[in-house]
């Protein structure tokens, strides 16, 4: 059984692999965008996904520090109408429902919002279970969030992702998104420098044209992460992992060195 377990780890290894990624000056696409399109992806997710935020210890840790940096982001800002883009099983939403008067979930996946439905007071909320490209919504926005969506769609639908949101702000409001596979970031440099990365990611840079291209702006932005992406297991203790990442935070966080940067944006 080891030796099968062994077996498939090397197998996999050099499969997924890119040990020229050492040698990138910018992220390689996404080796599934020519299989399978990313709004497809999370049809079969669910509950199963979200308990993931909590169970997960690397990703609880990362979670843990998103909401802070949310709740710095709006400082104390009442929102009346707000859009949760690619809001999957509704928790961003669910984080922010008391200090919205009413909330906007608009994902593909009707499995997850299925989820959404069961955590949110279903009297402010409304659903839209479907393609945003498809989608009519005749309505303008003080906050949009945009989690966990950018680097994993392809360059085209960001793009039209970020036209959609972009129409879709009133003047004054603003955006919170993030980029959780930051390829400049101190993870995944060490990754490519030791030969462990697909070569997958999405800069600092991307973000800014995408942004600019649409008449937006950033006012600021904040990364986590430092340490490790890992969200199962790592070399150092998760204990050590958590009070490091919260200390940087606390202490130095305007930078762009951690895997996940989350950004305020506006008009």
């Amino acid at each position: 059984m080891n030796l099968i377990k062994l077996k498939n780890f090397f197998v996999n290894y050099f499969k997924k692999t890119k040990f020229y990624a050492i040698f990138l000056f910018k992220p390689l696409k996404k080796k599934y965008w020519k299989v399978k399109d990313y709004t497809t992806s999370h049809y079969n997710k669910g509950e199963d996904y979200h308990e993931k935020f909590e169970k997960l210890v690397g990703r609880k840790i990362i979670w843990d520090l998103e909401k802070k940096i949310i709740t710095e982001f709006l400082d104390d800002k009442k929102i009346s109408h707000h859009l949760d883009f690619a809001s999957g099983t509704g928790r961003i939403a669910q984080f922010l429902e008391k200090n919205t008067d009413h909330q906007y979930l608009l994902d593909s996946s009707k499995k997850m919002l299925e989820h959404a439905k069961k955590i949110l007071d279903i009297n402010k909320s409304t659903f839209f279970d479907e393609d945003f490209t498809k989608i009519n919504l005749d309505k303008k926005f003080d906050l949009i969030t945009a989690f966990r969506f950018f680097p994993n769609a392809e360059i085209f639908l960001r793009k039209s992702a970020m036209k959609f949101i972009s129409e879709h702000l009133s003047n004054n409001g603003i955006i919170i998104m993030n980029n959780h596979y930051n390829f400049w970031s101190l993870p995944f440099i060490f990754s490519r420098l030791t030969f462990r990365s697909d070569g997958f990611g999405m800069s600092h840079k991307e973000v800014k044209e995408l942004v600019e291209s649409n008449h937006l702006k950033i006012y600021e932005y904040k990364s986590i992460g430092l340490l490790t992406n890992k969200e199962r297991k790592t070399i150092l203790p998760w204990s050590f992992v958590s009070k490091f990442e919260n200390y940087f935070y606390k202490k130095f966080s305007n930078h762009l060195i951690g895997y996940n940067v989350l950004y305020l944006i506006g008009k």
